[in-house]
């Protein structure tokens, strides 16, 4: 009986410690609060050849198998097509603020994407109180606003990542090697939506989605890079692959729909979203991870689930949907390693 109330009274504590650590972190707090009230999707990559930023033309050209590929992602979503959803939690990506005068960290890099002969990125600036996301990706992200530049991870832990790289903010945020953490190649705050876009009702840029019926034959225009499912299925989804909602629609008149989901599903319909990576089952567009912000930052009525924090869209309109042709798929070839500015080896 002793021992297990000394254990009780040992996680306790730990826990107070923790958010002692978390409500006594400045740097975190000004991260947090800054990420709140001012960033968005424009504020990285904000070059004007960046493919997100551009609002899809009016001559554009539909995808001769798009009514195909829109059916096979919508089988994949499970019988009741119900597996859709907005991740701002496990599966998505933690954004923090550094600068120099940050603690430093060097961060060996343990899988994919490091150059000939190095193994670890130096001085990347660490905001106290910065952690991954809780699931199995692990990404994490953080920007030096003095720099510009922003170093993302993949399995992150502690001072070691499955991969990372770097790039500046101020780029079209695409690895021209295709070493990114993302499979498409570009970054991975590609395409995110932001509490500051949901509460301003606008999304001013495309978003980033992943299905699990991706094409492991090649990639499209403006993936640099692929890690597809299928082979030889030509309704597979290239990596790369824009989706829209199609022009004629008026969304406020789609049945069943949140205010939340109408201001996603116009940035559907002028941006649309690109295919990024493959996840293990169903239809998800990202959203920055709850963490980088402040508490309930985004609206209470983005309820998040508590297994994997989804937040569900339940009549999402996928006979609306079509596939924007944006060129021929392309085969991945090994490139050399292309240093994008950012990112320091040892």
């Amino acid at each position: 009986m002793m021992n297990k109330a000394i254990v009780l009274i040992t996680l306790f504590l730990i826990g107070c410690n923790k958010n002692a650590v978390q409500e006594n972190n400045p740097a975190l707090i000004k991260s947090q609060t800054e990420l709140t009230n001012n960033w968005d999707g424009t504020l990285v990559f904000n070059k004007a050849d960046n493919p997100f930023l551009q609002k899809i033309p009016t001559n554009y050209s539909i995808h001769p198998n798009s009514a195909r590929m829109i059916d096979l992602i919508k089988k994949s979503c499970g019988p009741t097509f119900s597996n859709v959803y907005v991740n701002a939690n496990d599966y998505s990506i933690p954004v923090y603020l550094a600068d120099n005068s940050s603690p430093k960290r060097s961060i060996k890099i343990t899988l994919y994407n490091k150059p000939p002969n190095l193994e670890s990125m130096i001085n990347i600036p660490f905001p106290q109180g910065a952690s991954a996301a809780g699931g199995t990706d692990k990404h994490m992200a953080i920007i030096n606003i003095e720099n510009k530049c922003l170093y993302e991870f993949w399995l992150f832990e502690d001072t070691k990542a499955g991969s990372g790289n770097g790039i500046s903010i101020n780029s079209n945020g695409i690895y021209a090697d295709g070493r990114s953490t993302v499979a498409a190649g570009w970054s991975q705050l590609q395409g995110l939506i932001w509490p500051k876009e949901l509460k301003q009702g606008l999304i001013n840029h495309a978003l980033s989605f992943s299905v699990s019926v991706t094409n492991a034959n090649g990639f499209v225009f403006p993936a640099s890079n692929n890690d597809g499912a299928l082979s030889n299925n030509p309704d597979a989804i290239p990596e790369g692959t824009l989706i829209r909602i199609k022009p004629n629609v008026v969304i406020n008149d789609i049945p069943g729909i949140t205010e939340t989901e109408k201001i996603i599903y116009k940035a559907l319909q002028q941006y649309g979203m690109y295919c990024g990576d493959t996840n293990g089952g169903g239809l998800s567009i990202r959203a920055a991870h709850t963490k980088s912000f402040l508490k309930d930052a985004y609206s209470p009525a983005m309820q998040f689930d508590a297994t994997y924090g989804n937040f569900s869209l339940k009549n999402f309109p996928f006979d609306l949907l079509e596939v924007v042709y944006t060129g021929a798929l392309q085969t991945k070839t090994t490139k050399p390693y292309m240093n994008q500015g950012c990112a320091e080896w040892k």
